[in-house]
């Protein structure tokens, strides 16, 4: 049986040793694993250098496509970014209803012996239209990408106390969070 998720690591190079680590005790029952070797850097890009890196960034989530399209019901980016108060995770979803199992996946982290974090949950959507109450984003991320009929896309942004891997605790509520969640999701059977 395949699994129910694609967990994408290394789309900026920087944040590829975090991803790896989180990876590597993640259940292959759920996940498979694309880490991509020479990603682009997560820095801002000088002004004149916009035009072309914005076309890399394009080109290299096209080429996750037939990856994921027909393969998988999830496509998982993993990102990471800093913030020194503390452990939280933004998920980045077109479609915020089917994270209905969220509550509980974190009721029951509460429990376990990890770090507790805050996650918000933010919907990504084409033009200005917004939703009551709720973060809404735009995305440089190609909508082919994350408005994909065929599949789910959930971009998962873990901020970190400090740059790099992460510690063993922030790798830890990772796995377990993603495990937790793609096990709650209702698609692809």
């Amino acid at each position: 049986m395949m699994p129910k998720a694609l967990l994408v690591v290394g789309i900026h190079r920087e944040e590829r040793a975090f991803g790896e680590a989180v990876a590597s005790g993640l259940d292959p029952a759920l996940f498979d694993v694309l880490v991509i070797p020479d990603g682009l850097s997560g820095q801002h890009p000088r002004p004149d250098q916009r035009f072309h890196y914005g076309m890399l960034h394009r080109e290299l989530y096209h080429q996750l496509l037939p990856h994921v399209a027909g393969r998988y019901p999830l496509l998982v980016d993993l990102h990471t970014g800093v913030d020194e108060h503390g452990l939280c995770i933004d998920l980045f979803c077109q479609q915020p209803d089917k994270l209905q199992g969220l509550p509980a996946v974190l009721d029951s982290m509460a429990e376990s012996e990890l770090p507790s974090a805050e996650v918000r949950v933010v919907h990504l959507l084409k033009g200005k239209a917004g939703m009551a109450g709720g973060l809404v984003a735009e995305t440089v991320i190609p909508a082919e990408i994350w408005c994909n009929r065929r599949f789910l896309y959930l971009g998962v942004e873990v901020f970190l106390a400090a740059r790099g891997e992460g510690t063993a605790q922030e790798q830890g509520f990772t796995r377990q969070f993603l495990s937790g969640l793609v096990s709650s999701l209702r698609i692809g059977a």
